[in-house]
């Protein structure tokens, strides 16, 4: 999802700032520390960070499906364990 908002908003960053980026995110919703983002977490985060709902809705997928295809072709996620 970070790839795809920073190729539509035509933003080059490197590999580590993306991991960094992402790494940060993921600590911030990770409220209850052990390395899984539930539903709660998920909802206390996006109530603090309204923002990102805007690019989870459908039409702006919609819009980033053919810049990202893999996203559509392979929509399941692996249960990774950080």
């Amino acid at each position: 999802m970070v790839l795809a908002i920073l190729h539509e908003s035509n933003l080059v960053l490197s590999d580590d700032i993306v991991e960094i980026i992402v790494g940060t995110t993921f600590c911030e919703a990770d409220t209850k520390g052990d390395g899984r983002i539930d539903l709660d977490e998920w909802t206390d985060y996006v109530s603090k960070n309204p923002t990102l709902m805007k690019n989870m809705t459908l039409p702006h997928l919609k819009d980033i499906t053919p810049a990202f295809p893999s996203f559509v072709a392979h929509p399941e996620v692996e249960d990774l364990e950080i």
